[in-house]
């Protein structure tokens, strides 16, 4: 556990490759919350899926309500304003000056001044904001309004915040498919159960506080598969991301900060016809893969909702070694499915909790998620 102050991951957007939108020439003015907050930030950039170089000026950061008289403050990367990407490339910014509270906004803008951004996390649940052509940034902040008469529901380029906080930090990461990424709450308004998490290690205080980030991918499998939904459809496979197992590396082990591990994931490779013994399989390739970077690795059960009768039986086989096994393999389980599931019908969601579609939880859902979370056998933070 950390004691001394180091860059801890405060907010991540998992990248997958996106459709191209023509952005060339515009300025995108992105909307991120922060699960914690300090004296310093700095901006992580990707441009991981693309396919050809983009060069970013006029890269700002701001408070979404700032203080009267407050400008926007520049984000410089090796020195220089403008920045370009190779194809592949990701970056890291300056350290910025910037004192940031946890569970606050900040927008982060720049212009695209040449390129296709290919990389990004298409399932935001929260509106940024595009301009018209041009660098607009030197609108009167009274008239950012004007400046920005479109609006995108995914993030763009950006992939993380990390902060220097004021006392040591460790940092959470939740690992998992479209139920960690909130798909089925309710958009800008932070409800997806890392979020819930995040708010309830505040409220705890002291030595439980932790920040939390969130890497779940929207349709992401555990191994690799693909969803029949994709094989039948104009869906192109690329959204849901790269398998749990290869982004291991770059959404789970190159986080600042981080300690713990909720893995929860599995859902879509059910689906798929992956069996109980292969997602298994998978669980004990995860811990194994980073037992030496991260203090503690919990295994959640996988909730009820959208699956046949074989699917059904076969999560009932994962679910029962999570609870029973996994509690050797995991330093802790965490049965996040039973709460959630019909009285009358443990395979589908109660309709309290139903986000609609039978598949994902509401808002509700997922805060009753995050509860069933033992935050006492997490690792906290340890305080100077």
């Amino acid at each position: 556990m950390p004691t001394t102050q180091s860059w801890v991951a405060a907010w991540y957007a998992a990248p997958t490759r996106m459709f191209g939108a023509n952005l060339e020439d515009r300025t995108i003015r992105q909307i991120i919350h922060l699960h914690a907050g300090g004296q310093k930030i700095r901006v992580r950039l990707s441009n991981r899926y693309g396919d050809q170089p983009v060069t970013l000026a006029s890269i700002r950061v701001s408070r979404t309500q700032p203080a009267l008289g407050e400008h926007p403050t520049n984000i410089t990367f090796g020195g220089q304003a403008t920045f370009t990407l190779s194809p592949g490339q990701e970056g890291v910014s300056d350290p910025v000056e910037l004192s940031t509270e946890a569970f606050t906004d900040l927008a982060i803008s720049f212009h695209l001044v040449k390129g296709e951004m290919l990389t990004g996390h298409i399932a935001a649940l929260q509106v940024s904001y595009v301009s018209g052509k041009g660098d607009v940034q030197k609108f009167p902040p009274q008239l950012t309004h004007l400046a920005y008469p479109l609006q995108t529901n995914s993030w763009w380029l950006v992939t993380g915040v990390d902060i220097m906080p004021h006392s040591p930090l460790n940092t959470l990461v939740a690992f998992g498919s479209s139920t960690t990424d909130g798909f089925g709450s309710t958009p800008n308004m932070n409800q997806r159960w890392p979020d819930h998490l995040a708010r309830r290690l505040q409220k705890l205080g002291g030595t439980k506080f932790m920040s939390v980030v969130n890497a779940g991918i929207s349709g992401n499998q555990l191994t690799g598969s693909v969803l029949p939904l994709m094989k039948h459809s104009a869906i192109p496979e690329f959204l849901a991301g790269d398998s749990g197992l290869r982004r291991l590396d770059w959404d789970v082990l190159q986080q600042p900060g981080a300690t713990d591990l909720i893995v929860h994931i599995g859902s879509n490779d059910l689906r798929s016809g992956v069996t109980a013994e292969d997602i298994i399989k998978a669980y004990q390739d995860i811990t194994e893969a980073i037992r030496k970077t991260y203090s503690r690795v919990f295994g959640t059960t996988i909730l009820p909702g959208g699956y046949t009768p074989e699917q059904a039986a076969q999560r009932q086989i994962v679910n029962s070694w999570i609870m029973g096994q996994g509690t050797q393999l995991f330093d802790a389980v965490f049965d996040l499915a039973t709460p959630l599931q019909s009285s009358t019908n443990q395979h589908m969601l109660t309709s309290i909790y139903d986000s609609g579609d039978g598949v994902h939880p509401n808002d509700e859902g997922y805060r009753v998620m995050a509860e069933a979370i033992d935050t006492d056998q997490l690792s906290g933070s340890s305080i100077i």
